[in-house]
C-alpha cells in the first residue's frame, strides 16, 4: 500500500493524464468495428407495356417492300448474272464444270428429271456414237468435274430425256490420255448419235458443229423438240468451246 501511495506520488500526474487517452483509444476501435448499416434497394416501379401496332408492324410484299424469295428455285436472270461473273476457263475442261451450274436456260420446254431416266447401274444414260465406235455412260452428281471421271456428265439445268439432254465430257483427261470427247470436232451433220436412258432409246442426227465462246450457254436452253446437246474444251483455246447438236429423228 506504501508502494502505491509513493508510485502515486512520484507519477500522479501522468497517470492522470493516460487514463482519458487509453477511453479514447478504446472508443474509436470500438467504432471502427462496428459495421456499416446497409440500405435496402427498393424495386422500380412497374411500368405499363404498350404495343403500337401502327409502328411495330410486319411488312409484306403489298407494302411495296422486296421480300426474298425460295432461294432453291433461281431464276433465269440469276443465273445469266452468275454465268458472266464466272472467269474464263483454263486450258481444261474445268471451264465446263465451273460454269455449267450458272448456265442460261429457258423456263419452257420439255423436261425429264435425272432420277426418271436412271439405269439399273447408277448411270441416267448411255451415249453412242457409232462414227467414232464410242459407247460411254452418263452421270449427274454434286460435281460435273466428279462425274466425268466416270464417264460423262450431264448438266443439271438441262432435261435427261424430253427436250434437250445437255452432256460435257473431257477432250484430253488430267493425265493427258484421251477423253472420250476428243474426237467429237470430226462429226458432220448428219452424223447419227444415239442416247439410252431407262425410259428408252432415241436416235439424233447431227445438224451443228460449231465453235463458241466458253461464256455461251445458249445451246443448253430448254426446247419443245427433242435434242441433245454435246460439250467439251478446245485445247490451245481456254476461251473457246466445240459444240455437237443433234436432233431426234
Amino acid at each position: 500500500m506504501n508502494r502505491i501511495k509513493t508510485l502515486f506520488a512520484s507519477h500522479g500526474a501522468w497517470l492522470l493524464l493516460a487514463v482519458p487517452v487509453v477511453v479514447i483509444a478504446l472508443c474509436f476501435a470500438a467504432s471502427a468495428a462496428k459495421p456499416e448499416p446497409r440500405t435496402i434497394a427498393e424495386p422500380p416501379a412497374e411500368r405499363e407495356i404498350t404495343f403500337d401496332m401502327e409502328k411495330n408492324r410486319a411488312y409484306t410484299a403489298d407494302d411495296g417492300i422486296i421480300v426474298i424469295g425460295d432461294a432453291s428455285t433461281p431464276t433465269a436472270e440469276m443465273m445469266e448474272k452468275s454465268a458472266s461473273a464466272m472467269p474464263a476457263a483454263a486450258n481444261t475442261d474445268a471451264g465446263i464444270a465451273a460454269q455449267s451450274a450458272a448456265a442460261s436456260v429457258k423456263a419452257s420446254g420439255a423436261y425429264t428429271l435425272p432420277e426418271d431416266a436412271q439405269l439399273e447401274d447408277g448411270s441416267i444414260g448411255v451415249l453412242s456414237i457409232p462414227k467414232l465406235k464410242l459407247s460411254v455412260s452418263v452421270f449427274e452428281t454434286d460435281d460435273e468435274m466428279e462425274a466425268m471421271t466416270h464417264g460423262l456428265a450431264h448438266f443439271k439445268t438441262t432435261s435427261a430425256w424430253d427436250g434437250n439432254i445437255g452432256l460435257c465430257g473431257h477432250n484430253v483427261n488430267f493425265d493427258l490420255t484421251d477423253g472420250y470427247f476428243k474426237n467429237i470436232h470430226t462429226l458432220s451433220e448428219g452424223d447419227t448419235i444415239t442416247y439410252k436412258t431407262a425410259l428408252g432409246s432415241r436416235n439424233y442426227t447431227v445438224v451443228t458443229v460449231a465453235e463458241i465462246a466458253a461464256s455461251d450457254w445458249s445451246y443448253l436452253g430448254r426446247t419443245e423438240d427433242d435434242r441433245i446437246t454435246l460439250i467439251t474444251c478446245i485445247s490451245g483455246k481456254p476461251n473457246s468451246r466445240l459444240v455437237v447438236q443433234a436432233t431426234a429423228n
